[in-house]
């Protein structure tokens, strides 16, 4: 028979589709502003393979590049480093030393005129709240990480009010989150409208980890699924991404460079 002390603990226990979904993505919010700080003070090597496909269907790596990604004028930069797996020539290498000048340069003259700013993210999570319904669909482990799976789809008959919105609700999301600290450990995003370059099916995946014990930071990612360049212009793309060499830099940190000759 069950006492009063035992309902009482049986109420205390966390039940799975307890959680309120909405609540976990606040958290979720809060503890990814505040990894930005420290995320966006590490310089990376990216490695990413393209692919195309062949009459059955099956990828064929084509070819790859690697880019070192820093700092120039406070604001991250892709630097191209190699092409499958070989450094660059001298000739190219020259070629892309010119153009980080010139960036750097330009940079300069928008920090001097007042329109310059560091872009954080290429969205919101914030829109997550406003412009999606959340539903928290499984736990989940993840490379040792215990996460909630909270899948965001576009509200039904939300009429877009710009084309920010049109692009947003351009996907539906799925997010792991750390049950731990509300961290990102993968997130998914799928193609659902017709307001983006890629036709609906195509997914986006990227996966997260915690660095040198200090931000949580992107560390791979997938990009499966078709082009859109006209409406009968759909080739299949498939891009492979695999960052490392993780190091902290000051991000207010400015890179001085000789003008471009």
């Amino acid at each position: 028979m069950l006492t009063r002390r035992s309902l009482v603990l049986l109420a205390a226990l966390p039940l799975f589709g307890a959680e309120d979904p909405n609540e976990i993505v606040k958290r979720f919010i809060e503890a990814e502003k505040k990894n930005w700080e420290q995320a966006s003070q590490y310089t990376y090597v990216e490695h990413v393979d393209f692919f195309d496909f062949d009459k059955n269907g099956q990828p064929k790596k084509d070819r790859s590049e690697t880019h070192e990604v820093v700092f120039v004028e406070g604001a991250t930069y892709k630097k191209l480093i190699a092409r499958n797996e070989r450094p660059l020539e001298a000739k190219e290498q020259s070629k892309e030393e010119k153009k980080l000048q010139r960036i750097a340069e330009e940079r300069r003259k928008q920090r001097r005129s007042g329109l310059f700013h560091k872009v954080v993210s290429l969205g919101s999570s914030d829109d997550l709240l406003t412009l999606f319904d959340n539903r928290l669909v499984r736990d989940e482990e993840i490379r040792g990480h215990k996460a909630w799976v909270i899948a965001s789809k576009p509200k039904e008959g939300y009429a877009a009010a710009n084309a920010h919105e049109k692009e947003v609700v351009s996907f539906q999301r799925e997010l792991w989150i750390n049950q731990a600290d509300y961290q990102l450990l993968r997130s998914e995003y799928t193609v659902v409208g017709q307001h983006i370059n890629f036709t609906p099916g195509t997914t986006f995946t990227w996966d997260f980890e915690k660095v040198n014990d200090d931000a949580w930071l992107r560390i791979s990612g997938v990009i499966d699924g078709h082009l859109q360049f006209a409406k009968f212009i759909k080739p299949t793309v498939r891009t492979e991404y695999r960052n490392s060499k993780f190091q902290k830099f000051d991000v207010q940190s400015t890179i001085t460079m000789e003008p471009v000759k």
